[in-house]
């Protein structure tokens, strides 16, 4: 039975409980038969006013729920962009708003089951892309050793060292990637300390002394003003500032010059790093952070790296309470930037 039927009934029954009532006091009352029939007729008009007042007033209740039913079962059915105008008396607007909130929580939760599905198939392609040369290339070294057609000495000791290489390559990656996800999940002890600049920069920079020279490279440092010591994991942003500057000298030219720079104001230090490699197209600067992005072309493969230590650097760099990105154009080298807060408070989260 329908709401609006069952409510039609209990006001017709309270409505003919009424007149009876008043029928037998009428008749209690000694009146005269005009008088009886009079009062009769006012209190059947009273009750026809009732019930009209009724559905009048019953109407849009009956509408907003049939509009929630409606809605309802089209969420069951996967449409969650679906809202119900929050009108009519207080308690059917806290309704719809509370409905309205559950759609958008639901299509918020289902967009980010998506979201996961679709990275964990683009992990899987990535990393079995990324697998798969090296795997091959040690595979048919080995299979060559193993068939001892490599008689020479030294063409053995070159595939040896392919095969050192390219496993490395493979550990580097796998290790990446558990890097990069214990990060996003923020496992791990995180106190930051004190730690002065200069001495991050230059054990930094010790780490690519031999590559700066084997490609004439003029890496210039300014360390504009007196710089405070800053609070935050050492390791971390040496971590941060080695792959910047990795990726700065594999892409610029031999013979080119890099330039870091890093300042301060009253709230945060301030690191930018400018080479005069080939660049970044301007519709791919803002993907560049995400796991195994790579620009094709002028940025690809061929340069090495897994595509995911920009990635690694934005967990890092905004774990801290920072920002990161980078500015560029092609043909115009490109600078990556990055801030960490002056005024982070020391804690210790697992």
């Amino acid at each position: 039975m329908k709401l609006r039927t069952i409510l039609m009934i209990s006001n017709l029954l309270s409505i003919s409980i009424i007149i009876i009532f008043l029928l037998v006091s009428y008749v209690h009352m000694f009146l005269s038969t005009d008088v009886i029939l009079l009062l009769s007729l006012i209190t059947l008009g009273a009750g026809l006013v009732s019930i009209l007042s009724h559905f009048v007033v019953t109407h849009p209740l009956l509408k907003g729920v049939k509009e929630l039913s409606e809605t309802s079962q089209r969420l069951a059915e996967g449409e969650f962009r679906t809202h119900i105008e929050e009108k009519g008396p207080k308690e059917f607007k806290e309704l719809a708003a509370s409905y309205n909130r559950m759609a958008d929580d639901l299509e918020q939760m289902f967009r980010q089951v998506k979201e996961s599905e679709a990275f964990k198939q683009d992990l899987i392609d990535n990393m079995s892309h990324d697998l798969k040369t090296p795997i091959a290339s040690i595979n048919s070294y080995v299979e060559a050793l193993q068939d001892d057609i490599i008689e020479d000495k030294d063409t053995r000791k070159a595939y040896l060292a392919t095969i050192h290489s390219e496993t490395q390559r493979v550990s580097q990656l796998i290790q990446e990637l558990l890097e990069l996800s214990q990060l996003e999940r923020k496992e791990g002890v995180f106190k930051p300390e004190q730690i002065h600049l200069d001495r991050i920069v230059v054990e930094t920079l010790q780490e690519f002394d031999m590559l700066l020279r084997e490609k004439s490279l003029e890496f210039e440092v300014d360390m504009k003003g007196e710089l405070q010591p800053i609070l935050a994991m050492p390791n971390q942003l040496k971590r941060v500032l080695s792959n910047l500057v990795e990726n700065a000298i594999r892409y610029t030219q031999d013979g080119d010059r890099i330039l870091l720079e890093v300042s301060q104001n009253q709230k945060e230090t301030y690191f930018r790093l400018e080479d005069t490699g080939p660049g970044i197209h301007e519709a791919d600067q803002d993907k560049i952070f995400e796991r195994f992005y790579r620009v094709e072309k002028s940025r690809n493969k061929s340069y090495g790296g897994s595509g995911l230590g920009l990635a690694i650097c934005k967990e890092i760099v905004e774990h801290h309470g920072g920002e990161i990105g980078v500015t560029s154009g092609l043909d115009k080298g490109a600078v990556f930037w990055f801030t960490l807060p002056r005024n982070m408070k020391e804690e210790a989260t697992e």
